[in-house]
């Protein structure tokens, strides 16, 4: 009996580190996660005019990898060709995203609501993206 028992906390010991092994080579390579959040700019202390959109990208993964473009994401599988609004600290494309690294690049109220207008849709149906290289795109929950 006491055979039984030492063998099934042996196997269950052996499954759990067999899962924690599997956990820990998923988390290898590069993992990207794409946020939005609302920002406004702060410039040398003084409040700049616009209120942005901040695309980040977070790489929550152990190897670095390159963000190679971003944008946006409508209804129909369409994709924006953006441009950052030129802020201090926005990091220029292509950029080398180290490992618990986050990047953010950033576009005007108004130009988001003008692609609003001009496709007739609302916010939330607008995702952001990033494209990874070697892993392809990456899309973000819809806009609130």
């Amino acid at each position: 009996m006491a055979t039984l028992v030492i063998s099934a906390c042996a196997l269950g010991v052996s499954v759990i580190a067999l899962i924690w092994q599997f956990i820990s080579w998923l988390r290898n390579g590069p993992v990207i996660k794409v946020s939005t959040h609302y920002a406004i700019a702060v410039i040398a202390g003084n409040l700049a005019p616009g209120d942005y959109l901040a695309i980040a990208a977070t790489n929550r993964g152990r190897a670095p990898t390159m963000i190679t473009s971003w944008g946006l994401l409508l209804p129909g599988n369409v994709t924006t060709a953006s441009t950052s609004a030129l802020l201090p600290g926005v990091e220029p494309l292509p950029h080398r995203l180290d490992p618990y690294a986050e990047a953010s690049w950033y576009i005007e109220h108004e130009e988001l609501d003008g692609i609003c207008r001009t496709r007739g849709i609302t916010r939330g149906q607008i995702r952001p993206l990033v494209i990874v290289s070697g892993q392809g795109r990456k899309v973000g929950k819809p806009l609130r």
